[in-house]
């Protein structure tokens, strides 16, 4: 179903001739990444090649900006194979990295199945921009897709013009739909099955952030948790230094606080509020899972100005200076 491009991902080990491999992929590849080391595994064993050491990472994945670079130095590995994302420009790894997509790579039948329900879903859109992840941009090519991520969306959108998502999940959709504040329609190839996120989930979402941020007027929070992420491509240190700026020009007291993955069970300070400087996903999606109250930079701003005209938290290169 991916395509895990072993020959390259071997090539690339004799190239650097390496001896020590970490390979590090999201939850949804780890048992195809497994079988696909004991493969290259086999592959050395026919050639007489015993002192290549193959590990699977077991922790986390959720894109490029989790790489697992610093533990890697640890076991001093020669490379990382990542399968799943590509290169982050702001993202620059201790020791090299093996970026593979994993393309979806469907059989013929199913793939003429899937352009034949695409252009169904085309005809029914107003001149539609074709928006997917990194996994289904080469099946997608003839549309011309625009690959979004989950923790920005680097793209501008005319007026009149509709948007169709082409993937798997909500998590992508759901950050086009936050962003344009619209309903977005979703196709899924690998299933064939078509879906929506509606324009009254998207107002429901801005009334509850706006929600909170007047919570916060109400009773105004005396100290504040400013979490940092250390994953290389969440660790807004520019984000995080602007916040303690501001807390501190208010005296407002604060605790920073240093998490590599976060979780309500890590939040157990004595705050009324915590600004996450990290991926804004963990509030955006997941506040509810939380006691206290989450907030992104830029809520936490808008709380600070007084301002309720609600704009979208993205990751910006400019985030890590």
């Amino acid at each position: 179903m991916w395509d895990l491009e072993r020959e390259r991902v071997i090539e690339e080990i004799l190239r650097c001739k390496g001896k020590r491999i970490l390979f590090q992929a999201p939850e949804g590849l780890k048992l195809e990444v497994e079988r696909e080391i004991e493969g290259i595994r086999g592959y050395f064993r026919e050639r007489g090649i015993e002192d290549i050491e193959l590990i699977m990472w077991g922790g986390s994945a959720f894109g490029a900006c989790d790489l697992c670079d610093r533990e890697g130095k640890y076991l001093d590995v020669d490379l990382i194979v990542h399968y799943g994302h590509e290169a982050l420009p702001y993202v620059r790894s201790e020791i090299p990295v093996l970026y593979v997509p994993a393309y979806y790579k469907p059989d013929r039948e199913h793939l003429r199945e899937i352009y034949r329900d695409i252009e169904k879903i085309l005809k029914r859109c107003r001149d539609p921009v074709v928006t997917t992840t990194v996994q289904f941009k080469k099946i997608l090519q003839r549309y011309n897709p625009q690959v979004i991520l989950g923790c920005r969306v680097d793209m501008t959108l005319e007026d009149g013009r509709d948007i169709l998502y082409i993937g798997s999940g909500r998590f992508h959709p759901l950050m086009l739909a936050y962003k344009f504040r619209r309903e977005i329609p979703i196709y899924n190839p690998i299933t064939r099955e078509f879906s929506k996120i509606k324009k009254e989930e998207v107002e429901g979402f801005i009334k509850r952030r706006l929600g909170v941020i007047s919570k916060l007027h109400l009773n105004p929070p005396r100290k504040i948790g400013v979490i940092l992420s250390v994953k290389k491509g969440q660790c807004r240190i520019g984000v995080f230094k602007r916040v303690i700026n501001i807390l501190r020009e208010r005296g407002i007291e604060y605790i920073p606080i240093l998490l590599d993955n976060i979780n309500p069970e890590d939040l157990v300070y004595n705050v009324d509020a915590y600004v996450v400087c990290a991926c804004p996903r963990v509030v955006l999606d997941d506040s509810i899972r939380y006691k206290k109250i989450l907030l992104t930079p830029g809520e936490f701003k808008m709380y600070i100005d007084g301002d309720f005209q609600y704009r979208l938290e993205e990751v910006s290169p400019e985030d890590f200076k």
